[in-house]
């Protein structure tokens, strides 16, 4: 695990870690300033809209911090002396993701701890953010196990990226059916959705046509981690470190 710790600590850097949880906070301080003019008895729904809908936000902070696992590597020329390392190559690939996965988690709970907040300033409680942490966290080890490949593919990893969230997630995944299945936020969603009964009109809308329930959406947000895995042990046994 020394490989995933020596990556975390890179990414991990003060000043981007500040940026990127105030990034997360977006949808936190979107519900604080809306909840205020809410009713009580709505509250819980009005939270799982806000969440579902401005929570993008800690999507492009996942981008920014994962693109960069290896991609920062790549780019100082340190990445060809961790491969002299007797690694092999899946299990680099896991440490790379594995990585990445608890940064975007460590941003995500940032993002998470500032709905909490919110929702005890309008008087919501505590217990009704707990469901969402659930989001946060399957988006995390979701987008990691797509951006992180991204990162050591791409050198324009950033714009491939907010091209994916932009059209695949946003409009390709409400247009078209049958890809909302494959859209990553909704399966996080679908997970969320089994820990929580209040979800409102717009949660709904924004799950789509993706069936809430805790099983299913961790199939496939396995099925996510393996694809991701499996794409970036064969990249890295295919291409230069160099």
């Amino acid at each position: 695990m020394i490989l995933a710790m020596h990556l975390y600590r890179r990414m991990m850097r003060r000043g981007r870690v500040i940026a990127l949880v105030a990034l997360s906070s977006v949808s936190g301080l979107v519900y604080w300033l809306v909840g205020f003019d809410g009713e009580s008895g709505g509250l819980t729904e009005l939270y799982t809209e806000i969440l579902s809908s401005v929570g993008y936000t800690f999507v492009v902070a996942a981008l920014i911090l994962t693109a960069a696992t290896l991609r920062e590597e790549k780019d100082g020329g340190t990445l060809p002396y961790i491969y002299m390392r007797p690694i092999s190559r899946p299990w680099f690939a896991a440490q790379s993701i594995l990585a990445g996965s608890v940064a975007a988690m460590v941003i995500g709970l940032g993002g998470w701890l500032a709905t909490v907040l919110a929702s005890i300033a309008v008087g919501n409680g505590v217990g009704p953010t707990v469901p969402a942490l659930t989001l946060f966290v399957a988006a995390a080890i979701g987008y990691a196990a797509v951006f992180v490949p991204l990162g050591y593919l791409a050198p324009r990893s950033l714009l491939i990226g907010l091209g994916y969230i932009i059209v695949w997630e946003t409009i390709l995944a409400n247009v078209v059916t049958g890809l909302a299945q494959f859209s990553i936020w909704r399966i996080s969603l679908s997970i969320y959705a089994g820990f929580e009964d209040d979800f409102g009109p717009v949660a709904n809308d924004a799950l789509g046509p993706v069936t809430a329930g805790v099983g299913g959406g961790v199939a496939k947000l396995g099925a996510v981690v393996l694809i991701g895995l499996g794409a970036l042990t064969w990249t890295l046994r295919r291409r230069d470190a160099l």
